[in-house]
C-alpha cells in the first residue's frame, strides 16, 4: 500500500483508491464496493493505527496485510450473483417453459368499403398469423351474406395467411352497413378474433349500377337540381320532381314522347336551347306519373355540351332520350332534309364513345351496340347509294348517246340498277330516312334523377 506524502492518505493496494480508515476495527478499508479490500498495517514490535503524518511515518518500519471482506459483505455480494444468474436463467428458458400451444393474431382487425367506383368495391384483406408453436387450424365467418370470404379456412404452422374479402354491393341500400368476421382457431391461445367491417354507401342501388354501366366520368345524383342555366343569361333549371313518379315499360315511354309536344317548340338560340328542351321532358313526364332524369353531356375538346333525358325502363333498362327541337348543330344526313326527320330521338351516350342519335321510330333497342350497327349499317348505304347514283349518271350518259350500242349497254345497266334500287329501299325502310350525326365524343356526364 503506498503512501502519498502531499495527500497524507493511503490508497488501495488493489484499485488505488484512497482508502479509510476504521478505528472501530482497526482496518483500513477501500470505499469501492467492487473492490472491498480490507488492510491492517502491523508495527514490528508494536500495535496501534498507523501513522496520519509523513512525519510519523519517516523511518518506521512495518507492513501491511491485505484483510479479508466481512462475511456480511461477501454474503451480499453472494446473493446479488445468485438473483443475476437466476434472472438470466429465466429470460433463456422462459419460452422453453411454455406450453406447446398455437397463438392466433389477426391483423388489421378493420376494413373499410365505399362506392366511390360504382358497383363494384375493390376487395380487401387481412391476415392470419401463427404466433405460438403446433398448428393453428383457423376458420373465418361473416354474419352478412353479402360479405364474402376466401379462403374460409386453413391450417398454419408458420408464416402468414392472407384472407380476402370481398363486398358484393347489389341491393345494398345507402347509408352505413356493418358487419363481422369471427375467426375462430380451436385450442389456440387468443382465439377467437374478430375484424370489424363498414361499408359506406352514398348512392342507391340504382345509381352504383348506372355508374358502372355509363363507364369512368359518370355521376349520378338524387334530389338535386342541375347547376345548369337555360342559356348564357337564362334563369336556372328548375327540376319539378314527382315523388309518386314510378318507371315504366318502353311502350309507354314511347307512347308518351311521341305523344309529347316537346320537340315542336322552336328551337331558339341563348333562349330555348338543350337544357330547356330537356328540362320541359322532364318536368312533363314527372307529371305523368314518369320517373325522368335530366342529363349533362360533356365533349372531348368541347367547350358547349349538350343535355337531354334518361328514363329507367322496367323492360329494357336504361333509355337515353333527346327530344331537343330543330337544332342546327344536330344535322340530319344521308335523304333528311328539315321537317322530314322526327326531333324525338333515342340518344346513344357512353364514355369514350360517340354521342349517337337515332329516329326514335328506328330505334329497336337503347343498348350502345345496336347504336354501332346501326351506325355501320349507315355506311354500308351510304358507300352503296353512292355507287348507285354513279351507275345512273352512267344510265343517263348511255342513254343521251343514242346509238344502239349505249342503248344496248343502258338496257343492261337498268336491271342492275333495278336490282339495286329495290336493295338500297330495303335497307332504308330499317334504317329510316335521316342519320343523325355523333356530337361528339362523350368525356363525362352527369345524371340528375
Amino acid at each position: 500500500m503506498q503512501y502519498d506524502e502531499q495527500r497524507r492518505k493511503f490508497s488501495c493496494p488493489r484499485c488505488g483508491a484512497e482508502m479509510h480508515y476504521d478505528a472501530a476495527t482497526g482496518l483500513w478499508l477501500c470505499p469501492l464496493i467492487e473492490c472491498g479490500t480490507a488492510v491492517r498495517y502491523e508495527v514490528q514490535g508494536a500495535g496501534g493505527p498507523p501513522p496520519e503524518a509523513p512525519a510519523e511515518c519517516e523511518g518506521f518500519e512495518g507492513e501491511w496485510q491485505p484483510e479479508q471482506p466481512g462475511r456480511g459483505r461477501r454474503a451480499i455480494v453472494l446473493v446479488g450473483a445468485v438473483v443475476i444468474i437466476i434472472a438470466v436463467l429465466a429470460m433463456l428458458l422462459q419460452p422453453l417453459l411454455w406450453p406447446r400451444r398455437p397463438v392466433l393474431s389477426v391483423s388489421p382487425q378493420s376494413i373499410e368499403f365505399d362506392d366511390a367506383a360504382g358497383i363494384v368495391a375493390l376487395p380487401k384483406a387481412f391476415a392470419i398469423q401463427n404466433d405460438g408453436t403446433g398448428e393453428l387450424v383457423w376458420t373465418a365467418t361473416a354474419d352478412r351474406e353479402w360479405l364474402q370470404i376466401e379462403p374460409p379456412s386453413g391450417v398454419l404452422a408458420d408464416g402468414v395467411e392472407v384472407v380476402v374479402v370481398s363486398v358484393d354491393l347489389h341491393g345494398l341500400p345507402a347509408g352505413s352497413h356493418a358487419a363481422t368476421i369471427t375467426v375462430v382457431a380451436d385450442g389456440a391461445y387468443h382465439s377467437p378474433q374478430v375484424v370489424s367491417v363498414l361499408v359506406t354507401l352514398a348512392l342507391p342501388a340504382e345509381g352504383r349500377a348506372l355508374m358502372h354501366m355509363l363507364g369512368q366520368g359518370a355521376e349520378v345524383y338524387y334530389d338535386r337540381q342541375p347547376p345548369y342555366v337555360e342559356g348564357p343569361v337564362g334563369r336556372p333549371i328548375q327540376l319539378r320532381n314527382n315523388e309518386d313518379a314510378v318507371d315504366v315499360s318502353w311502350a309507354a315511354l314511347l307512347q308518351f314522347i311521341l305523344e309529347d309536344d316537346t320537340d315542336e317548340v322552336a328551337y331558339v338560340e341563348d333562349l330555348m336551347m338543350c337544357g330547356s328542351f330537356a328540362e320541359r321532358l322532364h318536368n312533363n313526364a314527372e307529371a305523368q306519373g314518369i320517373r325522368c332524369a335530366w342529363v349533362s353531356v360533356d365533349f372531348v375538346g368541347e367547350d358547349c355540351g349538350h343535355a337531354l333525358n334518361a328514363f329507367v325502363t322496367t323492360d329494357r333498362g336504361l333509355v337515353f332520350i333527346d327530344s331537343t327541337g330543330e337544332n342546327p348543330s344536330l344535322m340530319a344526313a344521308a335523304g333528311g332534309e328539315a321537317g322530314v326527320c322526327d326531333a324525338d330521338k333515342a340518344a346513344y351516350v357512353r364514355v369514350g364513345s360517340p354521342y349517337g342519335l337515332v329516329s326514335l321510330e328506328y330505334a329497336d333497342s337503347p343498348a350502345y351496340e345496336f347504336y354501332e350497327e346501326y351506325s355501320a349499317a349507315w355506311a354500308d348505304y351510304t358507300v352503296e347509294l353512292d355507287e348507285y347514283n354513279l351507275l345512273v349518271t352512267e344510265y343517263n350518259r348511255l342513254v343521251d348517246a343514242g346509238s344502239s350500242a349505249s342503248l344496248r349497254k343502258a338496257r343492261h345497266l337498268a336491271a342492275e340498277l333495278e336490282t339495286r334500287r329495290l336493295q338500297l329501299e330495303l335497307v332504308q325502310e330499317v334504317l329510316g330516312p335521316c342519320y343523325w350525326s355523333p356530337l361528339g365524343i362523350v368525356e363525362s356526364l352527369s345524371v340528375y334523377w
